[in-house]
Order: C-alpha cells, then structure tokens, then sequence
C-alpha cells in the first residue's frame, strides 16, 4: 500500500467545471448523461474515491501508531533494563550487612578478638600460635589495630593467584610465643578461645572434637604437657602432606622424648646464665 501524506478527510471537492476535467467531463457527456447529470457523477466519483482512501488512512495512522507504541515500548523496556543493571551493580558495590534478631540479646560473655593475622590462618586451617588468642595477644591485636580509613594492603599469594590483602592480614606479631612458652593461665585460656574461633570458622567436626581431646590430655596430664607446641605444629605439617593422624590419641614415647629434649634444652641454658658471683 501506498503512503498517504495527508488526510484526505481534510481535501475539498473539486470543481470539475474547472479546464483541467474538460476531457473527463466530455468523456461522460458524450455517453448520453446531461452535462449537470455529468457533473454529479463526477463529484460522486471523487466522494467514493476519498472515502477509500480515508479508510486506507485511518488503517495507515492506526499501523503508524502501533509501530511508534512498540517503538516506545522497547525503548522503555530497554532503558529500564538498564537502569535495573545499574541498579544492581550499585547493590553490588554498597557495603553488605546481615540481618539480627530483633529479640536476641548480646551475649553474657565477649569472646576476646584475635588479630586478623590469627583470623586468616585459622580460617586457611592453617598453623597458627595459641599466644594470639591468650588475653595478652588479644590485647596486643587491640591497641595495634588501626581504623578502617588507616587501613593498608599489601600483594600476597591465594589459591595460586596474587591478590591485595589487608597487611594485618599476614603479618605476624613479634611479641607472639610459641605454645611450650606459654604460662599456664595463658595456654588454658587461649585453647578455649581458640576452639570457639575455629568453630565459627567451619574447621570439620572431626577436627575439631580431635583438638579438644588433646587440651583435655594436656590438661589432666602430671606434667601438663610442656611440649604441646610441638604436638600441634606435627599435627598442622602433616595435615598439609595428608598424612594427618589423630592429635587426640596421647602417644606417651614421644612425649617422654620430647620432654627430655626440652629438659635438656632448659638445663644447657641455665648453664650459660651468669651465677651471682660473676654479675
């Protein structure tokens, strides 16, 4: 079909008197119609000719405007396609927090909060010293904490790739003791801490209930175990090659072994302090 420029609703009737229909009119005069009777077929072929075209331009305006309507249509869909995906990515880039409990209360106790060196190693189920999860340790994380905005990074190594990571992250306290360094009180109230960190971490159940039989050993043994560090660190080694064996199983040979290497180590160093009589 055609194009239609204009309303033919809007076009006024010819006037086929006018020199330009002469040959049409004498066409029909010469058929045996009166001029006058001529000229009224003419203007009721013209009425009939329009009002054709006047349908074919409602049908024209009405294809035009379902076009221009899906037209706008994909342009709205496609302009709120993207705002939703701008949407999303700004969800994306604001800072996530999780829900509470409307009704839940803190708990009666805090749990001291190790340094985030001590936090990564145990969420990699890594080795990490008891020290960091003594009171002491915690309150060493505490005062060397800095606020966010003073926060540094540095390039470490993940899963085979180099990656940015808080600098607290991997850097270890020079004020942190191995295990058998530890004071009583200190290594009692570390354990404890520790077993709820790796709990919170997802450390296997396995693991876990294997740990927290070798504290209790520790615990009830005569000696108290000066050579815990020592047990823990093997146990950690041997995780990394997967030739883990069971921490909470108390191999008496080797304690005794090592406790005289300990003993021995401590008699030699004694032997090397100044005595009274040379200060």
């Amino acid at each position: 079909m055609n194009c239609i420029l204009a309303d033919p609703a809007l076009e006024a009737q010819p006037n086929f008197e006018f020199p330009a229909y002469a040959a049409w009119l004498n066409a029909i005069v010469a058929g045996g119609p009166t001029r006058e009777a001529a000229l009224e077929q003419m203007a009721e072929s013209w009425r009939l000719e329009r009002q054709e075209r006047i349908v074919l331009w409602q049908q024209q305006s009405e294809e035009d405007l379902r076009v221009q309507q899906e037209q706008e249509d994909q342009e709205r869909i496609a302009k709120e396609a993207e705002a939703a995906e701008e949407q999303r990515e700004a969800e994306k880039k604001k800072p996530k927090i999780n829900d509470f409990d409307a009704e839940a209360v803190v708990a009666d106790i805090l749990i001291p909060r190790p340094s985030q060196y001590a936090l990564q190693k145990i969420k990699s189920m890594e080795y990490v010293e008891l020290w960091y999860f003594s009171p002491e340790g915690c309150w060493e994380a505490l005062d060397s904490c800095r606020s966010t905005a003073e926060d540094s990074f540095g390039l470490a190594k993940v899963d085979g790739y180099v990656a940015f990571k808080l600098m607290a992250s991997f850097k270890a306290s020079q004020k942190a003791l191995q295990d058998h360094h530890l004071s009583w009180r200190q290594f009692d109230m570390a354990k404890m801490s520790f077993l709820i960190h790796i709990d919170k971490c997802g450390w296997p159940d396995k693991h876990q209930q294997a740990l927290a039989l070798f504290f209790t050993l520790i615990t009830n043994h005569e000696h108290q175990m000066r050579t815990r560090g020592f047990v823990r660190r093997e146990w950690h080694d041997r995780l990394a090659q997967n030739q883990g064996f069971n921490i909470g199983i108390f191999n008496s040979t080797l304690y005794n072994t090592l406790l005289d290497d300990v003993w021995e180590a401590e008699h030699d160093e004694s032997i090397k302090l100044p005595g009274p009589e040379t200060l």
